[in-house]
């Protein structure tokens, strides 16, 4: 009897295993690769358009380059969960226009390795508090921005060049990426409407973005998510990193490991400025370094007005000769200098920066990556900047991890790792 109860058991799992398998496949079996091509032949498309339209929840586009790496001049509306990409293994297709997603709970959309000459990349209108997802991944935009600005989409913009424009996301993340914004914007700019915490957290990481005249580099207003601003490397001509608001429900926000430099401005510049933090909201500001070639009026790691929540300051280092290096009246103040030379080479690493080698938060989980103690700035920590670029590698890419910074004997590694692969 025992014998047979087990066998039925077997069988019904077995059964269940079989089902399963049957659904997924099905589920698979209905998504299509939809390939453009130019002068194609059914069951090829003539245009992208074309492929969008007859395209249903989780087919691929999959797009052929013209002659010549002519660009597809077409402005696409997406209606479904799709994801587009290139013919060739580990290029680009070329196109020209403007993407807009429309959203939809349970939308998912993917664009891996666009290179668009002339358009932007957006979200339209209204929907459902980050219902739809959005990845625009190892892309150019030649002179477009990607601007997602509706709480109804998440967006992760993760190892893209923008050449002459910028990011704006309600939610989501920023990863490693090239902004080279010339627009009357902020480089990256991360402003939700819904105050309601999501228990998540943005993370704006690896950026390398020179910011405009008068604008921000970073610019971040959210009491809807933690925000984690870390190893980017700004240079700016009004405000390096500025935030406003900050979570509610006690969880740290993080200003960590970022290399500033001023190098051009109109009146008073300032590396990372606080302004109107929410109360109950904790800041954490340590570990950046903090320069500037600008001549004019400069201002470290400054508190601006309205500011209610706790602002933890400390292990960052100032150039010397800072009108106002550090403000007075944070929370707390420690371990930070202001009287050493702080200067940049163009990639953001150090050319004369001695009291932020090895100055760093001197814990063990904030070591730099060959185990040494941690550096300051961009270059400094587990999450340096050469985690995140050069762009366009190829191939399959993990472009962030979540890990435990302080691993003991005997305790269980757990690595959470987010990738694509082209």
């Amino acid at each position: 009897m025992v014998k047979r109860t087990r066998l039925a058991a077997s069988f019904l799992i077995m059964k269940q295993i079989l089902l399963l398998a049957a659904s997924l496949f099905a589920s698979q079996a209905f998504a299509t690769d939809r390939i453009v091509e130019e002068f194609g032949v059914p069951p090829t498309y003539p245009n992208i358009n074309a492929a969008v339209t007859a395209a249903g929840d989780g087919d691929r586009i999959i797009i052929k380059n013209r002659a010549g790496d002519i660009p597809w001049i077409e402005n696409i509306t997406i209606a479904a969960s799709l994801e587009f990409l290139s013919y060739a293994d580990n290029n680009f297709f070329v196109v020209q226009g403007n993407y807009t997603v429309t959203p939809a709970v349970g939308r998912k959309v993917t664009i891996i390795g666009m290179r668009n000459t002339s358009g932007n990349i957006t979200g339209t209108a209204a929907g459902t508090l980050r219902s739809t997802s959005v990845r625009v991944v190892d892309s150019q935009l030649v002179s477009g921005y990607i601007a997602f600005t509706n709480d109804a989409f998440n967006v992760e913009v993760v190892s893209c060049s923008l050449q002459a424009g910028y990011v704006r996301i309600n939610f989501g993340d920023v990863l490693g990426n090239d902004i080279l914004n010339n627009q009357s914007a902020e480089g990256v700019r991360v402003t939700p409407s819904s105050t309601v915490f999501q228990n998540d957290t943005c993370h704006v990481i690896g950026e390398q973005d020179p910011g405009v005249l008068g604008y921000e580099g970073i610019f971040i207003s959210s009491n809807a998510q933690v925000m984690h601003i870390r190893n980017n490397f700004i240079r700016h001509g009004w405000m390096g990193i500025e935030v406003y608001g900050g979570n509610t429900s006690g969880v740290q926000n993080l200003i960590w490991n970022n290399s500033v430099q001023g190098y051009t401005g109109s009146s008073t510049i300032y590396g990372i400025n606080l302004a109107n933090t929410s109360t109950g909201s904790i800041w954490e500001v340590m570990n950046n370094a903090i320069g500037s070639t600008w001549a004019g009026t400069n201002r470290g790691i400054n508190k601006d007005s309205g500011n209610n929540g706790q602002i933890n300051v400390y292990f960052n280092h100032v150039q010397s000769g800072f009108n106002t290096a550090i403000s007075t009246g944070f929370t707390f103040e420690g371990s930070n200098t202001i009287n050493q030379p702080v200067t940049f080479n163009p990639d953001g690493s150090f050319l004369n920066a001695p009291a932020a080698i090895n100055g760093g938060n001197p814990a063990a989980p904030f070591y730099d990556l060959d185990l040494s103690t941690g550096d300051a700035g961009a270059y400094g920590g587990s999450y340096t900047l050469t985690n995140f670029h050069p762009l366009h590698t190829g191939a399959a890419r993990v472009y962030m991890t979540g890990h435990p910074f302080n691993v003991r004997q005997g305790s269980t590694l757990r690595v959470k790792a987010t990738a694509f692969d082209r």
